[in-house]
């Protein structure tokens, strides 16, 4: 793979951003592909053209702008034909690529479940589930990505919903292939394809026994709440409850997941950083958002302009496809000062993991308690936390990015109160 700099066009870096074997750290490529062109046109990406921006100044601008929407001619690029139908038509389901006022009705009937009133009063849940899994791992080696940052946030929404505890390994299981569905189309194993269309089944079947169950007998629960919501009298219906369910365990699962694996590593990697969390927990709130900016797991996201639109000089035409590389936006040096240093009191952060405008990730504030409670219950819990094994190896495709797997040890664990 030739180095960043040896790369003189913007559509040779691309080739490289956008391989299925590109390098582990891919921030060199993006300051590079922002050097050349922070708004880029792409004739032909799978089929579509397309906008490429990697600067903070042209992703901020088109996530925020109202002329700008998720639509889900998007998701063709993400096609994989007639094997791939049960997830293509739940994706077009999701309330992000549903027409405005369908989306804005789905959202305001969930949104209450996650204000951040509504989320603070979760912590308490969130450090349990953290204490319990910090109590289940074994002395000595194990994986962290498979350990715990994984069945964290799957826990925690699975209970938010109702979803009895005996049953949460299935979803860690769907919501793994569900989410490794979700790369780029052409580039997918004909195996990931018939896994995702597995699991897409399995949450259709699952959550539609769970509306039913709960229709007979509601309870304090998030599935209840959706069943009993209206917005202008109007009643979600069954596929709509099902589709945001999706979403909810979908993009409270993964990127979390991701962001406590790669956030964990990060911090092993900076040990004078480590020891700031141990010895300054209160400054986790902060540190949280840094740990996002500085490698998020949300590594693009899609816009469509509903409206001709200008930004950075260029004019971006009604119905064109935009791809807005937040990963590059949150390692800009216009934006961030020393973009490439991790410090946990930096102050003034901007991020691009969460998007923006009407779209913006409605599960941000449950995202930043996860995190904040999973950082300091391993900082507070397990100290001498170090990182076994050579470089790491990197999942998901384009769009998201985690680790496959963070071999760390420790000795027990401290004891926390009950």
């Amino acid at each position: 793979m030739r180095s960043a700099e040896a790369l003189d066009t913007p559509q040779a870096v691309l080739d490289v951003i956008f391989a299925p074997d590109r390098p582990g750290d891919i921030y060199p490529y993006y300051h590079r592909l922002r050097s050349l062109a922070p708004l880029h046109y792409v004739a032909g990406f799978h089929g579509q053209p397309a906008w490429v921006a990697s600067s903070w100044n042209a992703v901020h601008r088109i996530a925020r702008d109202p002329r700008m929407r998720s639509d889900p001619k998007t998701l063709d690029i993400y096609s994989a034909g007639d094997a791939g139908r049960g997830f293509d038509a739940m994706m077009r389901r999701l309330m992000l690529f549903l027409p405005r006022a369908d989306h804005d009705r789905v959202r305001a009937t969930v949104s209450g479940s996650f204000t951040p009133r509504a989320v603070e009063a979760r912590r308490r849940l969130a450090r349990q589930v953290v204490d319990r899994l910090i109590d289940d791992l074994p002395e000595g080696a194990f994986d962290l990505v498979r350990d715990f940052a994984y069945p964290l946030p799957v826990f925690m929404i699975c209970q938010m919903m109702g979803v009895p505890h005996e049953d949460v390994p299935l979803f860690i299981a769907w919501a793994h292939d569900f989410a490794a569905r979700g790369d780029v189309g052409p580039r997918l194993s004909e195996e990931a394809i018939r896994a995702g269309e597995a699991a897409t089944a399995g949450f259709q079947d699952y959550f539609t026994r769970l509306i039913a169950r709960r229709r007979r007998q509601p309870g304090e629960d998030l599935m209840s709440e959706m069943i009993a919501g209206r917005v202008g009298g109007v009643a979600l219906s069954d596929d709509e409850i099902v589709a945001a369910a999706v979403l909810l365990l979908q993009a409270g699962h993964s990127t979390t997941a991701d962001l406590i694996g790669m956030g964990t590593r990060h911090l092993l990697l900076h040990p004078d950083q480590w020891r700031l969390l141990i010895d300054r927990p209160d400054i986790i709130a902060g540190a949280v958002m840094e740990l996002l900016r500085y490698d998020s797991s949300v590594q693009m996201s899609h816009r469509v302009a509903v409206e001709d639109f200008e930004v950075e000089g260029h004019l971006i035409r009604k119905d064109a496809l935009c791809l807005l590389l937040n990963g590059a936006a949150n390692r800009d040096p216009a934006a961030v000062p020393d973009p490439d240093r991790l410090d946990l009191l930096r102050t003034g952060i901007n991020t691009a993991p969460f998007g923006g405008g009407p779209y913006m990730c409605l599960g941000q504030y449950l995202a930043r308690v996860e995190l904040q409670e999973a950082y300091l219950g391993l900082t507070r819990r397990m100290p001498d936390l170090a990182l076994c094994g050579g470089e790491p190896v990197h999942a998901g495709g384009v769009t998201l990015r985690g680790l496959a797997a963070l071999p760390v040890s420790s000795e027990r664990p401290h004891r926390h109160a009950a």
